[in-house]
């Protein structure tokens, strides 16, 4: 206080007005070094003296591979490495709706996807960007945080394909396990309140100018006869979902902050960061017992005595697989690299789609807040900032019994519009970026994207060259299949029973056009086909690269111990196990396979 007297003038005497300020002052620098905690310490000089022996080696600290290290370090004599090619998560992580921020960054692994005829045609050179996190927790330290675990029958599929022990029953345990729940009417028999992760309703962090909007899409979706759902877990039908999101009062709850940060003074777990896993070590008995890493410029090999589990996600796992030699023959043998076993490492490539032109323009006046008031409102009450969406729309576009949407709707209010906003981050092309400067200058306005749930295309992770450092082929297979433009056509012509409802009357549906799709008659299928193949990009959710099937499947990776065939001491953890992508946001998901892993880890190895 007196410093800060001194730099006032006139002030005068130091009175309650004084007091009041500088305590408000206080209060906010308080809040603001609460938004980033403590994360584990950097050990990688303890790794590199050669002194330590490790159990088990975990490749990649993201949504899984933090969750594994933690639940495995619960074992005292066991000794666990944790080795992550980032760093500690910035400051903007922590506040959710700065999520744009991080995307292309240090913090992401940048990856682009190769240049398709069939879909990204409106992002820059034709290619999607598909952001991936690079820090502790992965992307979970960077993603929308929306709390969705897909449908029971997503699982139910799962173990339908010979995968026992992954059915939705078998599975609902883990979900309970991993969450920490603090929402009204949250149902006991399908959640979980002493987990590591805190999940809480997004209604009361949104941008408060975003309500009326929520309320009109309400309404409208209501008269279509879809239901309102305050707990989707419990319900899991088509419906107007109102969100839960991986947040803990306003702030983000990654699984670096869930798992890694109270696990911190454990002495058995080692973290390295700032390590890039090149390869796995492999004798010649087909035993992997360790990794080859690049630790400041210098290749170095680090040993374990039971297992590696890779948690590299969906691209980076595949990648370090083919680069040991595990992975299809005839790939490899064309980048030289040696074959220890013959596996379809790569295929199976899934992701969620949507379809980012569809603009509802309404007559609600309100404003947008100040950069400079949003701040405060959330430093001081952790809203306004707190989260990027309120609701979602799933339906089911074919209608039929099973009630299992094929189509999900991401509802954004006007902040995603500025910049940077989720739409930069998917690398639009120079024409539509001029269509979206028009749509910026508008605060009545919220976005509506159709999200392809079960994609039926799929595409393949490549390796590019055997040198580690160049960034993998990626063959995104978007919209390759032709039941996948028709499902989203489906998913546009919803938008237009929509905008006919009288709690939209007064509204206008606007779509962004390329010029490609101009000569094509309005409204048309052929008209709506061009917008998606132009506008489709990606929603994150990279999945299914190391498929998980029994060993009559030829294009299985790992089996349903995660253990992967054909070596000894390698499992996989990740999206990428994933038969099929789940029917909606995928990083719950991957949490529950890193909590089910540990359990089939410590089941083998503590019996």
């Amino acid at each position: 206080m007196e410093s800060l007297s001194h730099s006032c003038p006139n002030t005068g005497s130091i009175g309650v007005a004084h007091l009041m300020f500088t305590q408000l002052i206080t209060t906010l620098a308080n809040s603001y070094c609460d938004l980033n905690p403590s994360y584990p310490p950097d050990q990688s000089s303890r790794v590199l003296s050669g002194n330590e022996k490790y159990d088990f080696i975990i490749v990649g600290a993201g949504s899984a591979g933090s969750t594994i290290a933690a639940r495995l370090s619960e074992v005292d004599h066991w000794n666990i490495l944790l080795i992550e090619a980032g760093q500690d998560p910035p400051l903007e992580s922590n506040i959710p709706a700065l999520m744009p921020f991080i995307i292309n960054t240090t913090y992401d692994w940048n990856f682009k996807t190769e240049k398709s005829e069939k879909a990204c045609r409106s992002s820059k050179n034709g290619q999607c960007l598909w952001p991936k996190g690079k820090m502790l927790g992965g992307s979970s330290s960077m993603n929308a945080m929306l709390y969705v675990r897909g449908f029971a029958q997503d699982y139910d599929n799962w173990r339908e394909l010979g995968n026992p022990g992954w059915g939705y029953k078998d599975v609902l345990k883990y979900f309970k396990k991993l969450e920490k729940v603090h929402a009204k009417n949250s149902d006991k028999e399908f959640h979980g309140y002493e987990g590591a992760v805190a999940v809480e309703e997004f209604s009361e962090t949104i941008l408060s100018n975003f309500l009326p909007f929520e309320k009109i899409i309400k309404d409208a979706a209501s008269e279509l006869g879809l239901p309102e759902q305050q707990d989707f877990a419990t319900s899991m039908k088509s419906g107007i979902i109102t969100l839960w999101g991986t947040v803990k009062n306003g702030s983000r709850a990654s699984t670096a902050k869930s798992y890694l940060v109270p696990a911190r003074d454990r002495k058995n777990l080692i973290i390295m960061k700032e390590a890039l896993v090149t390869k796995l070590l492999i004798d010649n008995k087909k035993l992997v017992y360790g990794v080859e890493i690049l630790k400041n410029g210098v290749l170095r090999n680090i040993t374990c005595t039971k297992e590696v589990i890779l948690s590299a996600g969906a691209i980076n796992s595949p990648k370090i697989m083919m680069l040991s030699g595990l992975g299809p023959r005839e790939h490899l043998t064309e980048h030289g690299i040696p074959i220890i076993a013959d596996l379809k490492v790569g295929y199976n490539l899934q992701d969620h789609i949507l379809v980012i032109n569809s603009y509802i323009k309404s007559n609600i006046q309100s404003p947008l807040s100040g950069k400079h008031d949003a701040f405060y409102n959330y430093l001081t009450r952790r809203t306004e900032l707190g989260n990027l969406q309120a609701i979602v729309i799933f339906i089911d576009t074919l209608k039929n019994t099973t009630d299992f949407p094929d189509i999900q709707y991401h509802i954004f209010n006007n902040i995603l519009l500025s910049k940077p906003s989720l739409i930069d981050t998917t690398g639009p092309n120079e024409e539509f970026m001029n269509w979206i400067e028009g749509i910026r200058e508008l605060n009545d306005i919220a976005g509506i994207y159709p999200t392809l749930l079960r994609p039926k295309s799929t595409g393949r992770v490549l390796l590019r060259s055997a040198n580690f450092i160049d960034s993998p082929k990626l063959v995104s297979g978007y919209l390759e299949h032709e039941d996948d433009v028709k499902t989203l056509i489906r998913g546009i012509r919803f938008l237009e029973k929509l905008m006919k409802t009288d709690a939209l009357k007064n509204a206008s549906l606007l779509m962004g056009s390329a010029e490609e799709c101009n000569h094509f008659e309005a409204n048309s299928d052929l008209r709506y086909e061009c917008y998606i193949r132009n506008f489709a990009v990606t929603v994150y959710h990279v999945a299914g690269s190391c498929k998980m099937g029994p060993k009559e499947d030829l294009e299985a990776v790992v089996d349903p111990l995660l253990n992967v065939y054909h070596v000894k001491g390698l499992r996989v953890a990740d999206s990428s196990i994933m038969p099929k992508i789940v029917s909606g946001n995928t990083n719950v998901p991957t949490i529950m396979i890193g909590e089910k892993a540990a359990d089939l880890i410590k089941a083998e190895w503590l019996k």
